[in-house]
């Protein structure tokens, strides 16, 4: 089953980077996600695979190819000509954004410190609702106050005339 999952997700990986339309490529994420809560269903974690389902390939996509096809409703603009100092200045700040990630990995105690011997306790469902409510509900108003003005940011910039 691990390589059956492991495959779907890669597979909806390559897929979505190769994908010339939008559209398709959001349906290739969505497969993306499934494969990995199929993952998480096999690790015996129901929790996280129900809320990457939930979440990533329900609201999240949705929200993404709604504000595609809003965006989608003008002609694009012609392309600029590239400049080669561009394309080496982005490789060199992505390497040395990856030897900064490496070397703050490396750093952790994590990779250092011993294994715990016992396995933690399974999550469900109630202890997840009560932690995201009572700890954390200011950072989830938040969160859903941004995708509103995200929504409402993107239907601005295609009606101009509202």
């Amino acid at each position: 089953m691990f390589l059956i999952f492991s495959l779907i997700t890669l597979l909806g990986a390559l897929s979505l980077a190769f994908q010339k339309n939008l559209v398709v490529a959001g349906l290739c994420m969505v497969l993306t996600f499934f494969g990995v809560a199929g993952l998480f269903l096999l690790l015996a974690n129901p929790v996280a695979a129900a809320l990457q389902v939930i979440v990533y390939s329900g609201a999240i996509v949705v929200l993404l190819l709604f504000v595609i096809m809003l965006l989608s409703a003008h002609e694009e603009e012609e392309a600029l000509k590239p400049h080669p100092i561009q394309r080496w200045g982005s490789i060199v700040a992505a390497l040395a954004l990856a030897a900064g990630a490496v070397k703050v990995v490396l750093g952790s105690g994590l990779l250092r410190s011993p294994r715990p011997v016992g396995v933690p306790p399974p999550m469900n469902l109630e202890a997840l609702g009560n932690a995201l409510f009572d700890h954390h509900l200011a950072a989830f108003e938040i969160v859903g106050l941004l995708l509103l003005a995200t929504m409402i940011g993107a239907v601005a910039l295609v009606k101009k005339d509202l």
